[in-house]
């Protein structure tokens, strides 16, 4: 019951800003923007579903009070996208560094404490829309050159 509800709250947020879910497993989704439909903004369009679906949980309680806890992490940059798989078990997905940075700052979240965290070329993609604070610079698993990360 949980997941569903999530999905449906979540996946309001998402498909009014444009994106697409690309993988569900578990708890975790991966939305991605500008890769099934063309998307000049879709870096603004990710912060701001975060920013919405960050409202929604602030704003509610589930089944006897329970909240949901929930982080983001955005990363703009080149990805492949497409079909995967055997001909009688084909899977739509996205890969490349891009995806996984944006994996290890969904993960890093609960390292800082906070909900969002987003890489510098998101940041960048964005201009003055928003307000960032570069939260330092770390070194992500799978890569060796430093991360910058930011908060909106």
């Amino acid at each position: 019951m949980w997941e569903k509800l999530s999905v449906f709250i979540f996946g309001e947020r998402m498909q009014s800003h444009g994106g697409v879910i690309t993988q569900f497993e578990e708890d975790a989704m991966l939305i991605t923007y500008n890769a099934v439909t063309a998307d000049e903004d879709h870096a603004l369009n990710a912060v701001r579903t975060a920013i919405g679906i960050q409202e929604v949980v602030n704003g509610r309680t589930f089944g006897t009070g329970a909240t949901l806890k929930t982080r983001c992490g955005i990363n703009t940059g080149d990805i492949m996208i497409g079909a995967i798989g055997a001909k009688d078990r084909l899977v739509f997905t996205v890969h490349g560094d891009s995806v996984n940075i944006a994996a290890r700052l969904e993960q890093l979240n609960k390292e800082y404490g906070i909900y969002i965290l987003a890489g510098e070329n998101t940041v960048a993609a964005c201009g003055d829309e928003f307000t960032f604070e570069q939260m330092g610079e770390v070194t992500v698993r799978g890569r060796q050159a430093k991360t910058k990360i930011y908060t909106v």
